[in-house]
C-alpha cells in the first residue's frame, strides 16, 4: 500500500496498484481506502477495497498524460448534473477539459455469477425529452459532446423505443446518436425498417449489431437529414451502366447458431453526392451520374430464414 502526490488532485492514499506512463507520471491506480477527488463536477470517491460479486476489479481511477482525470469507477452511485438533468452514475469518463464524456448509471461486471439480466434488473428507467422524441428507457451509457449536449444513448438490449427520423417514426433498439444541434445522426433499427434512399426503398436492419456503444449505428444521416449510409440484409441492387448490368446482393454465409443454415450477411450501402459504395467482402463503387440503380427485395423480412426464432435475430 502506497501514496502518490498528484499536482491537480492532491495526495492519493491507500494505493494497492499503480500504473504509470513512460515518463513515470500516473496513468491509473486501485485503492484499499477511500479518497475524495475534487473534480469539475464535484467531489467523487473512487471504488476501493476488495471486489465483491458485482464490483469490477482493476483501476478505479485513470488519468490523461496531462494529469487530468480520465475516468473513475465510483464507490457508490453518485448523482451528477448534466444537460439531461441530475443523473446517477457508477462510472464516468471525462474529456481532458474535465467535462463529462460518458456516464454509466451502472458498472457491474458481467460474469458467470452476475449475469446481464441481474444487472438489467438493477437499472432504472430514465426519462428523456429530445428533439427526436420523448421516451423513458433503461440505459447502459450516455455520451455527451464537450459542450455538454447529448451525443449518443446506448440502451440495454431488452429495451425498445420510438423516435422520429427523416423517414418518420422508427422503432429503435440498442440506441441512437445525435448531432450537436439535436438532429438525428444515426440509429439502430429494432425491426427491418423501410428507408427512402436515392435508389428506392431499402430495408435497413443489421442482424450483427451488438450495442456496445451507439455512437455509430447502421442507419446514418447528414446534419441536414440526408441519408448517408445503411446496412441491409434484405435488398439487392441491380446496377445498369453503359457497359451492362450487375446485380449485388447480401452474401449467404453459415449462420452463427447453426453453420449448416445459410443466412444473408448484412451489407453496407454508403451514399454521397455522385456515387454509391456497396461494402461487403469487396467494395463496389457506382457512379450515380452514369448508372441507374434499382433496389430489389431478395429476402422478405416477414419470412424467417431458420426455425429457431426464439434465439435468432438474423431476420429481425
Amino acid at each position: 500500500m502506497t501514496t502518490y502526490k498528484t499536482e491537480k488532485y492532491g495526495t492519493l492514499n491507500g494505493i494497492t496498484f499503480l500504473e504509470t506512463y513512460a515518463d513515470s507520471s500516473i496513468k491509473g491506480c486501485a485503492f484499499e481506502e477511500p479518497n475524495n477527488i475534487n473534480t469539475p463536477i464535484g467531489i467523487l470517491t473512487p471504488s476501493h477495497g476488495a471486489a465483491n460479486l458485482r464490483n469490477r476489479q482493476g483501476l478505479s481511477l485513470e488519468f490523461f498524460k496531462s494529469g487530468q482525470i480520465k475516468s473513475i469507477d465510483l464507490e457508490n452511485a453518485t448523482e451528477v448534473i448534466t444537460s439531461q438533468g441530475n443523473l446517477s452514475a457508477e462510472r464516468i469518463s471525462f474529456y481532458e477539459n474535465g467535462r463529462i464524456q460518458r456516464l454509466f448509471p451502472l458498472n457491474g461486471r458481467i460474469n458467470g455469477f452476475w449475469t446481464e439480466n441481474d444487472e438489467y434488473k438493477l437499472a432504472k428507467p430514465i426519462s428523456f425529452d429530445l428533439p427526436v422524441g420523448s421516451f423513458s428507457a433503461k440505459v447502459i451509457s450516455i455520451c455527451f459532446y464537450e459542450s455538454g449536449t447529448l451525443k449518443s444513448l446506448t440502451m440495454w438490449p431488452q429495451e425498445t423505443i420510438e423516435i422520429t427520423g427523416p423517414d418518420g417514426l422508427v422503432k429503435v433498439r440498442y440506441g441512437f446518436s445525435l448531432y450537436e444541434n439535436g438532429t438525428l445522426k444515426s440509429f439502430e433499427p429494432a425491426l427491418p425498417e423501410p428507408i427512402v434512399t436515392p435508389v428506392g426503398i431499402v430495408i435497413a436492419y443489421d442482424s450483427t449489431a451488438h450495442g456496445i456503444n451507439c455512437d455509430q449505428n447502421s442507419v446514418t444521416y447528414s446534419s441536414g437529414g440526408i441519408l448517408r449510409s445503411l446496412i441491409t440484409s434484405n435488398n439487392g441492387l441491380m446496377i445498369t451502366t453503359p457497359d451492362g448490368k450487375q446485380f449485388v446482393q447480401p452474401l449467404m454465409k453459415p449462420g452463427t447458431l447453426d453453420p449448416d443454415v445459410m443466412v444473408p450477411e448484412p451489407m453496407t450501402i454508403v451514399f454521397s453526392t455522385d456515387k454509391m459504395e456497396i461494402i461487403q467482402d469487396d467494395i463496389v463503387v457506382v457512379d450515380l451520374n452514369t448508372a441507374t440503380v434499382r433496389a430489389i427485395l431478395v429476402h422478405d423480412p416477414m419470412k424467417k430464414s431458420c426455425g429457431d426464432c426464439a434465439s435468432c435475430s438474423s431476420c429481425g
